[in-house]
């Protein structure tokens, strides 16, 4: 087998699966989530395509090889580039789902058109597997071996340019799978493959505005520069985010700042991450400057009125507002904790005089770490830890990232926290008060759940205030004394909050300045802290607001099956609002099957007849290799959502377990035809029990080793998850290519049906993934994929029995 040709189907998958993840950052960046597992349903919805599409017309298969697979790798470079400019300018909005029917259809036309690059790179993988279907193992090795250095480099491709010089690159490594493919065509046919690659490499280079992607008109930052006289400043990239500088008058930041307070805040820039989530960088010379006195009127500065020189834990402060108040209260120790480095080396050097050097002061350390990993990891003891409120819209609570994970707000990030404070330490978090009442119940919930898990009475750990638009949460290690209770009541007069909750409260304290028609957070509270009375809350409560966990870390998933009806009338009947939930996923799985239907299982099932599939074989091939398909699907997906926490980051996560799942079963692929021997048939069913044991014994292993290394580096920890996750991937190699080699014994034809019905699974329940973490958790899952590879022997017999050694 030629090393050119294999080389090419390497570039062909480094392309495919650096355009992937790719994609999950496009979507980051232009919409509110990066939609992984869709963006692995779109990829395989156009990888099965490609089979059935060969399939049917099988005369490709006696194409000239060469003019085949170059021409083919051209138009894979062609589509990578106009599906990319064609979506970033189709008006598509995550948040229009709300109220306009017309984004339904553009989310179908996003699924279909940016399928179309992926469906020229199956064309290319599985022509070369049904040509060469007696090397499929090495073709598969090289394909997994491409795809999973793709992953690596998706790591480093927004670097040099930012988003502008992403698609020109992809473009230009499709082009040299399509020069490796063509070392015998004509020099016009090469004249035209060095013009396109000039092309893309003039493109790179110029980084042409029209490249940049386009940001939804609801994002934080388009709407703070629609302001009069807003400017943006400058734009960073790194590996993992996009961050923007703006100075705008939206950019006004103290969450809860009492009504008293009436002079003018300290000069303030704003800070985007990814084109949303605002928060603001506060201009500072000194932190006693009196133009100060504003953070004496905040909700958070409470705790300041009972700690004496605190030593101060800040989990993610953004722009650096609870630095400058842990200064400005004479903290001993503040230690921050940034999830994005960039963030940190922009204030640290970029905007260090505008923020007053605070993270030169020999008081305060800075760590870019992810806030949860950290938590798990620390050492120290603190008398402060705060859990800062990242966005000035607020948006972060609306429920427009439903489907989108937080292990920052679970039981066990919260038991983390409790577990790093001082004998009378403070944990607090502030923030927006956003109507329905939603996730401000949530995370009190989750919040009392943790203290029940670590004191019998959680009432007494207890202090809730509100302001006119927050809502304020102390949790104390140990019981709040009368002295700390009485500073509480003063600290509330001094700026007209209500107190909500604290140990030993009357009724008519609550209530009080900013008044509802009932007390309704001392009502709530007072529920959630009883045991029989929160179980029955939470069951008629109109929204999901029980206690969040790791295992379904869906913090913003409030819409309830059992209350659809009561929410549609809430909504002021409308149903739209429930896509920006879970309910998004169903319409998407509904979607994907539909269309996934139509482009790779109708053309196979219509043509059936002609190349002699018999209706039990067609049975036996469909379950065999969907369940296969299924497995690796749910196994790849949770790997990817579990290790988003132990790595700090979705995109190390994505390309981590991707790398390492495709990477291990392209070596098992590759040494899968040498390990089972003659009787293969029979050793790949020991292959496929094995391999559901060993994710029943992972996802019970997953706890104990994300606790022993948890406090490594991100190297680290990469290279220790790469080979827990080998082993696993290794065995998950060996059931596709043994299912190939069984159906060449047949019928070389069934080949593109067997990649089809696999596709199908594969596009299917990369989404199925998700609705069943929905409702059942991660764990329920791996449980899932390891019962899909236990059955999946059972449907073997659609080997031929020619071959006497398998019989």
């Amino acid at each position: 087998m030629k090393i050119r040709f294999l080389a090419g189907i390497f570039f062909t998958s480094t392309t495919t699966l650096c355009l992937q993840i790719s994609l999950t950052r496009f979507f980051s960046v232009s919409q509110q989530y990066h939609f992984a597992f869709l963006v692995v349903s779109i990829a395989f919805l156009g990888y099965g395509s490609a089979g059935s599409f060969l399939s049917l017309f099988y005369k490709f298969f006696d194409a000239d090889e060469e003019k085949f697979l170059s021409s083919s790798a051209i138009l894979f470079s062609l589509t990578i580039f106009a599906s990319f400019l064609i979506c970033n300018a189709v008006p598509f909005d995550f948040i229009k789902l709300s109220w306009d029917t017309t984004q339904i259809f553009l989310i179908f036309l996003y699924y279909v058109i940016l399928s179309i690059p992926f469906f020229f790179a199956g064309i290319i993988l599985s022509f070369a597997i049904t040509r060469a279907a007696s090397m499929v193992n090495t073709l598969y090795f090289f394909d997994l071996l491409g795809a999973g250095m793709g992953t690596l480099f998706a790591i480093f491709i927004f670097l040099p340019k930012g988003d502008k010089g992403v698609f020109p690159i992809l473009s230009v490594l499709a082009l040299v799978a399509a020069w490796l493919f063509s070392p015998k065509k004509p020099l016009g046919f090469k004249l035209l493959i060095y013009l396109l690659l000039a092309a893309g490499i003039c493109l790179f280079a110029a980084g042409p505005s029209w490249l940049a992607f386009h940001i939804s008109d609801f994002k934080a930052m388009p709407v703070s520069l629609r302001y009069p006289d807003a400017r943006q400043l400058f734009t960073k990239w790194n590996a993992i985010s996009r961050v923007d500088i703006i100075d705008s008058p939206a950019v006004r930041y103290a969450p809860g700042l009492s009504l008293l307070y009436n002079q003018s805040l300290p000069d303030q820039l704003g800070l985007l991450v990814d084109g949303g989530k605002l928060n603001a960088i506060t201009h500072m010379e000194e932190p006693d400057d009196p133009s100060f006195l504003f953070l004496s009127y905040l909700p958070s500065s409470l705790p300041y009125y009972v700690l004496d020189q605190p030593r101060v834990l800040l989990l993610e402060p953004k722009g650096g507002l609870d630095v400058l108040a842990a200064l400005h209260y004479g903290a001993s120790r503040v230690k921050v904790i940034e999830n994005n480095p960039l963030i940190n080396n922009i204030l640290d050097r970029d905007l260090a005089d505008f923020s007053g050097q605070i993270y030169q002061r020999k008081s305060v350390h800075s760590v870019s770490s992810n806030s949860r990993s950290a938590l798990m990891k620390e050492k120290e003891y603190f008398d402060l830890v705060v859990f800062s409120l990242a966005d000035v819209f607020g948006s972060s609570g609306t429920g427009q990232l439903g489907i989108g994970e937080n292990y920052l707000y679970t039981q066990e990030s919260f038991q983390d926290a409790i577990s790093r404070l001082s004998d009378d330490g403070i944990a607090s978090m502030t923030l927006y008060l956003l109507p329905p009442p939603r996730q401000e119940i949530r995370l009190l919930a989750t919040w009392i759940e943790t203290l029940r898990k670590i004191t019998d009475f959680p009432e007494q750990h207890l202090i809730v205030l509100r302001s006119w638009g927050t809502i304020s949460f102390f949790v104390k290690k140990s019981p709040y004394t009368a002295a700390e209770i009485q500073a509480l009541k003063e600290f509330c007069e001094k700026c007209l909050f209500d107190l909500v909750y604290y140990p030993g409260i009357k009724p008519e304290e609550a209530n009080i300045h900013n008044r509802y028609e009932e007390p309704l957070y001392y009502n709530i509270t007072r529920q959630l802290l009883s045991s029989s009375d929160s179980r029955r809350f939470y069951k008629e409560y109109l929204f999901q607001v029980k206690p969040v966990t790791d295992n379904r870390p869906f913090f913003a998933n409030f819409f309830k099956l059992s209350k659809i009806k009561a929410t549609f009338t809430t909504l002021g009947q409308k149903w739209l609002p429930f896509l920006q939930g879970e309910f998004l996923v169903p319409l998407l799985f509904i979607q994907a099957i539909g269309v996934a239907f139509v482009l790779i299982l109708l053309p196979v099932l219509l043509q059936r007849k002609r190349i002699c599939i018999k209706n039990p074989e067609l049975r036996k091939i469909f379950l065999y290799f969907g369940l296969i398909g299924m497995s690796f699907m749910f196994v790849e997906i949770t790997l990817i959502q579990k290790f988003i926490l132990f790595l700090g980051h979705p995109l190390y996560s994505i390309a981590l377990i991707i790398f390492a799942l495709l990477f291990s079963s392209g070596i098992g692929s590759l040494l899968s035809k040498k390990i089972l021997g003659q009787n293969f048939k029979r050793n790949v069913i020991f292959t496929l029990l094995f391999s559901g044991i060993l994710i029943l014994t992972y996802s019970l292993a997953f706890p104990l080793f994300f606790k022993m290394f948890i406090g490594s580096e991100l190297l680290p920890k990469m290279f220790f998850s790469f080979a827990l996750i080998f082993p696993l991937g290794f065995m998950m190699g060996f059931p596709f290519p043994t299912g190939i080699r069984l159906l060449e014994q047949t019928e070389r034809r069934i080949i593109p049906w067997a990649w089809a019905t696999n596709a199908f699974s594969s596009v299917v329940n990369s989404i199925a993934a998700l609705m069943i973490a929905f409702w059942g958790g991660y764990n329920c899952v791996l449980i899932l994929a390891a019962i899909g590879y236990l059955i999946a022997p059972f449907f073997l017999g659609f080997a031929s029995h020619r071959n006497k050694r398998d019989a």
